[in-house]
């Protein structure tokens, strides 16, 4: 067992803002039926009403997306002619019997499967990595990703699959040591791909940001007033952003990034 990831986990994920806004109001109920302390009850129930209405609104889950997403730009092939390698980062998956295997990917991982198929089509000379451990599921991330991909028509000897990592930093040490002196495309989603970039910098790997699986994206047209209302996907959002930020700095905490 891994005390350590483990914490890392629990901590993460208490502090997304739908179980950190439940534990506000947990809190704030406790104050307000066996306490005297009225005052401080109100205000952290009010907290957390704003917080959880404030995460699952357009503009705020965007703009925390945002940040993160404009990082890089879109990858381009003809700017860069000498990708050797592509690395594909996991995400999740659902193996069930009772669903066609290719549906078993979660949106990220089917979003990042599919550019990673993308440049391997526009680079048919290069090595085809997937990376994602097992986790709770009889496979890993890594081999149903590769299973899409072969799907989609890549060759299975193209890829290299590694399923033993548990997260990007100790993803970005083997894979780095894999590929030393190689130019690589690396496929993530545009959320996750500053920290990740990060990391693999930091092993040596000479990466080029491949970003995918958009969240802010703005309509061309103007959207109905109901629009702006809080949605469940928009508090995902920000979850996910929230996340990424949180990632970075645990990984400048652990010295595993310049800062």
């Amino acid at each position: 067992m891994d005390t350590l990831f483990d914490l890392k986990k629990w901590l993460g994920q208490l502090l997304m803002p739908l179980p950190f806004s439940l534990s506000l109001l947990l809190l704030a109920l406790l104050l307000l039926w066996f306490t005297r302390f009225q005052k401080t009850g109100k205000l952290l129930a009010t907290l957390s009403l704003l917080l959880v209405t404030l995460m699952g609104m357009r503009p705020v889950s965007y703009e925390l997306a945002r940040g993160l997403e404009q990082t890089f730009p879109p990858f381009e092939t003809s700017q860069h002619p000498d990708i050797e390698a592509i690395v594909v980062l996991g995400n999740g998956h659902v193996s069930d019997p009772a669903v066609p295997e290719r549906s078993w990917q979660n949106n990220i991982a089917l979003a990042r499967t599919l550019e990673g198929v993308r440049l391997a089509q526009a680079y048919p000379q290069a090595e085809l990595i997937f990376s994602g451990y097992v986790s709770g599921d009889p496979l890993s991330n890594a081999e149903v990703n590769a299973r899409m991909a072969v799907s989609l028509g890549i060759p299975r000897a193209r890829m290299t699959l590694f399923e033993n990592n548990k997260d990007t930093h100790d993803e970005a040490v083997s894979i780095s040591s894999h590929l030393k002196g190689k130019r690589v495309a690396l496929v993530s989603s545009a959320t996750h791909l500053p920290r990740a970039m990060a990391l693999y910098q930091g092993q040596g790997l000479n990466a080029v940001p491949a970003p995918t699986d958009y969240t802010a994206k703005q309509s061309q047209v103007a959207q109905p007033l109901y629009s702006y209302l809080p949605k469940g996907r928009y508090l995902m959002y920000s979850e996910a952003a929230i996340h990424e930020w949180i990632g970075v700095w645990w990984a400048r905490l652990r010295g595993q990034v310049n800062d």
